[in-house]
């Protein structure tokens, strides 16, 4: 017997975790910031562990042991945490250091429809239309926002940095999908950041014996804040949310929301008073709220079982 599950239900709840993933990560625009001079692969090395062993403990206290992950498994998620969270993160900040930040948000703000095409490729099969038309639209829309911010100016090797952190944008739903139905959010979350942690900080190492450059440093009070900051909320909460709401929705569903991310930095750089909001900014804001709508207005089908109503985590729901 098949049931139709509505908005009042797991899309509501989806809708939520993902829009608040997407808040806590546009306001980390700010702490971001306040790390600038700090050393990039070994901040954000301990940024990623420091959030997976937080997370571990946090599970561990509340009686909910993580999953052990297959062989297999250990493949999917070496490739989120190298891809989907290390690789993303540096070349973000390695991006904003040479290109205008509003520029590498109009590359970012492409993420939604390359998630799309991306899972139709994976499953061999053609996307929906609807999918891929509100991809469409949230990526028009979060480059307006960005254009009218003043993204002029782009070199050649900040256009190259940028493409590298839209694909990590887009590996960190698309590698996510494969092991999220098995192991759930929280599994998927701790050992992805505690391999990108471990990845990041061997990287360091390296870095420093062949170059010299510091690994790590005693961070100013502000830096602690800034990363203790980045690696609890923008890290561990950010994760989990995220990858509850790809079980709620579908990885490509959930994808429109990385259309959000500019738009929400926008609003955070409004709130600490670091810019102002034009019309194109507003006009780009307008057409990401639609796509977005459009693209979650169809509710999933959910087969009843004997346990109860299941979804798939790596498929998109009510297609």
């Amino acid at each position: 017997m098949t049931m139709r599950v509505g908005w009042a239900g797991q899309e509501r709840s989806g809708a939520l975790l993902a829009g608040g993933a997407v808040v806590l990560v546009g306001g980390s625009v700010a702490a971001s910031s306040l790390v600038g001079d700090y050393p990039v692969l070994g901040g954000q090395g301990v940024r990623y562990l420091l959030a997976g062993l937080l997370l571990a403990a946090w599970s561990r206290l509340r009686g909910e042991p993580l999953i052990r992950p297959t062989g297999r498994e250990w493949g999917w998620l070496g490739a989120l945490a190298a891809v989907g969270l290390a690789g993303c993160s540096v070349l973000m900040i390695q991006a904003t250091r040479v290109a205008d930040p509003g520029s590498v948000g109009v590359v970012i703000g492409a993420a939604p429809l390359v998630i799309v095409l991306a899972g139709a490729l994976v499953r061999r099969r053609r996307p929906a239309t609807r999918l891929l038309v509100a991809a469409a639209v949230v990526a028009a829309g979060a480059a307006a926002a960005q254009s009218g911010s003043g993204a002029g100016s782009f070199s050649l090797l900040g256009f190259a940095l940028s493409l590298g952190a839209l694909a990590g944008a887009v590996g960190t739903t698309v590698l996510a999908a494969p092991v999220l139905p098995r192991l759930g959010p929280m599994t998927v979350t701790v050992y992805s950041c505690v391999l990108a942690g471990g990845l990041l900080l061997v990287l360091a190492v390296q870095d420093g014996l062949a170059t010299g450059a510091t690994v790590l440093r005693m961070p100013t009070l502000v830096e602690f804040g800034a990363l203790a900051y980045l690696a609890v909320m923008v890290t561990g909460v950010v994760c989990i949310a995220w990858f509850g709401a790809m079980q709620r929705l579908g990885s490509e569903r959930t994808g429109l929301f990385n259309g959000l991310i500019p738009v929400a930095s926008l609003a955070a750089v409004l709130l600490v008073g670091a810019g102002q909001v034009g019309a194109w900014q507003l006009i780009g804001a307008l057409a990401v709220l639609v796509g977005v709508v459009l693209g979650l207005r169809r509710g999933p089908v959910v087969t009843a079982t004997a346990s109860g109503p299941t979804i798939a985590g790596a498929v998109p729901v009510g297609r």
